[in-house]
């Protein structure tokens, strides 16, 4: 083997150190262009694919858990705006107006448009006020005075059921008409300069109230749960209940395990609406439970 003599030391060639490394098992030199070999990316391949199989395993439970507290508190969010829209519109009722159907899926009521007090009217010029006022005037319009302010000043040309000392139920009873006595008038008021006015002639309210209060309303509304939905619709009439245009309130409703009920109110306790509302989503189910206090004072 040759050598190199440099300051009285051996040294050992180039090509006599590759020798030695390949006799002492390096499979590359220094300054080789070989790559890895087959055996040594399959293991790398290998390792990598454990530890992803490992940190996925660890993950998925943490980021499906996050996902589905996303979803159910979306669903929370939605359930409990419909649940406040029933709610505002329950409490904003004509006392006696709300009625829960029997299978527990629909809620319908009359909300109050106007309210306020009324003064006795006088059905003939020269004859006594009456109280419950009457609209049987020989001619002209039935005039009934109002005592106390109104929050809409005038009601323009749309007309109104005007009540007065309602102790039974409004929904779904027939619509009243000229000629009958009833706590409800038909839908024939208009007011304007403090004065309630309709073009009757032989209607009596059938109770005079206490209090002299009134109320009016021009449609009355309902709400049902069918086919995974609850909708809300409006009505022109006490009696009607097409759903067919209703708009919808909120999806991915479970109708048959979502229930409505009604607690009429005594003289000790007013009476409660009871709304149950579930909701099923691909994150879970969300179930959530309002009770409405209903003042049915006329």
């Amino acid at each position: 083997m040759p050598l190199i003599r440099h300051n009285g030391q051996r040294e050992v060639t180039s090509a006599g150190a590759a020798s030695a490394l390949s006799r002492l098992g390096f499979g590359q030199a220094a300054g080789s262009n070989d790559g890895f070999t087959l055996v040594e990316l399959i293991m790398v391949i290998a390792l990598a694919g454990v530890v992803a199989v490992m940190v996925g395993t660890v993950m998925s439970r943490p980021l499906q858990g996050f996902a589905d507290s996303s979803q159910r508190a979306e669903l929370t969010d939605r359930a409990a705006i419909a649940l406040n829209r029933m709610a505002r519109d329950i409490r904003l009722a004509v006392p006696n107006s709300v009625l829960v159907a029997d299978t527990g899926d629909e809620v319908r009521l009359v909300p109050i448009a106007a309210a306020g007090r009324y003064r006795a009217n006088l059905s003939m010029p020269d004859g006594p006020r009456q109280d419950p006022p009457a609209c049987t005037q020989a001619s002209g319009r039935c005039l009934i005075d109002i005592l106390s302010p109104m929050e809409l000043a005038d009601s323009g040309s749309n007309k109104h059921w005007l009540i007065i000392y309602n102790t039974g139920a409004l929904v779904g009873r027939p619509e009243p008409v000229d000629g009958a006595v009833s706590p409800v008038s038909p839908k024939a008021f208009t007011w304007e300069n403090g004065v309630l006015e309709a073009d009757l002639s032989a209607f009596r309210f059938k109770f005079a109230s206490p209090q002299h209060r009134f109320f009016l309303a021009d449609r009355a509304v309902g709400y049902r749960c069918r086919n995974g939905s609850l909708v809300r619709a409006e009505f022109d009439e006490l009696a009607a209940s097409d759903y067919s245009g209703a708009a919808t309130v909120i999806d991915h409703v479970d109708c048959g395990r979502s229930q409505f009920s009604y607690e009429p109110g005594n003289n000790t306790r007013n009476g409660l609406v009871t709304l149950k509302l579930m909701l099923v989503g691909s994150g879970g189910t969300v179930t959530l439970l309002q009770q409405v206090q209903v003042d049915n004072a006329p």
